[in-house]
């Protein structure tokens, strides 16, 4: 599995437990990279908007 996919699933998983804990409303994108482990300008890179991480979910 290349290094790009499974950064873009471990941020799929950080975000699914995130959302689960606080809810769409009460999560900001610093709590989800902070969960994956990445820098938030990785996360960004990869997904724009906690809207489009939690429609993934």
């Amino acid at each position: 599995m290349s290094r790009e996919r499974n950064t873009e699933q471990q941020i799929i998983a950080a975000a699914k437990m995130i959302f689960l804990r606080k809810g769409l409303a009460g999560v900001r994108m610093q709590d989800i990279a902070d969960e994956a482990g990445i820098n938030k300008a990785l996360l960004h890179y990869y997904n724009r908007s906690k809207d489009k991480l939690f429609s993934l979910n």
